[in-house]
């Protein structure tokens, strides 16, 4: 663990923002590539949780080969393999579809906090598609007797996260009559399974929905193939969160205006906060400053609530953000830690379970240090480098969980920064 000072307030960014490319994009490739046998990701995303996927694949039988791009071989036998995904909640329910569906004995599990998030809507449809699988109450750690499932017909009632719908999706070119799938109840995180398709397709599976919660997927397999990844959206709601809080104009190159991914719902939400948002066929600039306060439903978006509640308490008074009932389920409890670090720069909060609205703004004029926690989450330790734009100085007690998804992080930030004219 790294304290950090994170300085401000500050105003008028003006620079560049160079981001990493899509974890989630990447980890779905990692398992369709080796799904396929075979296959190549180019630009992937590198970082803690990718690392970890990738040796946990490694492990489990596949020679992976990370140089600059990511190459995967066919499966070598082996006998009892166990892998462990350390805090990565993706790769973890991931992993388990898959090494349900092919020959051996595995076992995998993760950190203590891993340990606590669940996967129980998982394992129970994989055992009504006949997987011999066990795990204590549901959570990690799991062990599994994989085979070829018969697929058919599969309902699931997903709860906490898409990710256990992907997992399902992945899994189903694998089965003998492959799958179909319906999802009962609401679905957090939707847009993430367009991302599951999205990578399907790339690998010559064949996926369709029947209606809107139902999936179904072909048992051709997978073909080999070269895949490239995109750059992220989750990432890009701190640099142009930061745009909102202290103002002025920061360009983020790469950015497809036309991604698939469900964190570019960004845009609206700047939009509607009163920032200028354009994309100009190289990237996206952000210009402005937070002027109104704003509405925003985050049932499929969650990864958007650090930042985007630091700029709700940026802005004028009056700022509700709703669909936040999962984020207790995240790498931690996102809600809690966030509104427990804004209420130490002078924030208060009219919160429920769900739903919270913005009584009174941080303070902007403070200028002693206030210490917040990173809780160990990639996503709160930089949002609360935006919140020292607004209320700072900030004493993080941990700046190194950044390289979960962004290793760059704070060489960026610093960049930013010196782009800056300064105090307001």
């Amino acid at each position: 663990m790294t304290e950090r000072v994170l300085p401000g307030p500050v105003a008028d960014l003006e620079g560049s923002a160079e981001l990493p490319t899509s974890k989630s994009l990447t980890n779905r490739a990692l398992i369709a590539a080796a799904a396929a046998d075979g296959g190549r990701i180019a630009r992937p995303l590198d970082c803690g949780d990718t690392r970890l996927l990738a040796r946990a694949l490694g492990s489990a039988g596949w020679p992976v080969t990370w140089r600059d791009d990511i190459t995967v071989g066919p499966r070598r036998a082996t006998a009892a393999v166990e892998v462990d995904l350390g805090d990565s909640g993706t790769g973890a329910r991931l992993i388990v579809g898959l090494l349900a569906c092919v020959e051996g004995r595995s076992r995998v599990d993760g950190s203590a906090r891993l340990r606590e998030r669940p996967m129980a809507p998982l394992i129970d449809t994989l055992r009504a598609l006949g997987s011999e699988i066990r795990a204590q109450d549901g959570f990690l750690p799991v062990e599994l007797v994989g085979r070829r499932l018969a697929g058919g017909a599969a309902r699931i009632r997903p709860e906490v996260s898409s990710q256990f719908v992907s997992s399902l999706l992945l899994a189903g070119p694998l089965m003998e009559r492959g799958l179909d799938l319906t999802v009962d109840g609401t679905l957090p995180s939707r847009p993430y399974l367009e991302l599951t398709e999205q990578v399907l397709d790339a690998f010559g599976a064949t996926v369709s929905r029947s209606s809107p919660n139902r999936w179904l997927v072909s048992s051709g397999g997978y073909r080999p193939t070269d895949f490239t990844v995109e750059t992220d959206w989750s990432a890009a709601a701190f640099p142009a969160a930061a745009v909102a809080v202290a103002g002025g104009r920061v360009t983020i190159p790469h950015l497809s205006a036309a991604s698939r991914q469900g964190d570019r719902a960004l845009v609206d939400i700047l939009a509607r906060a009163g920032l200028d948002v354009r994309f100009d066929g190289h990237g996206m600039t952000v210009e402005g400053r937070v002027a109104r306060a704003f509405e925003a439903d985050l049932r499929d978006t969650p990864d958007l609530f650090p930042a985007l509640v630091v700029v709700a308490a940026a802005a004028p008074p009056g700022s509700v953000l709703s669909g936040l009932e999962h984020l207790r389920h995240k790498e931690s409890d996102r809600r809690s830690v966030m509104l427990d670090n804004l209420g130490r720069l002078g924030a208060v909060f009219d919160a429920g379970a769900s739903r919270l609205e913005v009584v009174r703004g941080v303070d902007r004029g403070r200028s002693h240090r206030t210490t917040a926690t990173s809780a160990d989450d990639h996503r709160i330790a930089m949002a609360m480098a935006v919140a020292a734009l607004a209320a700072g100085p900030v004493v993080l007690d941990d700046d190194s969980c950044v390289a979960k998804s962004f290793p760059d992080f704070w060489t960026m930030w610093e960049r930013l920064l010196r782009g800056s004219s300064g105090p307001p």
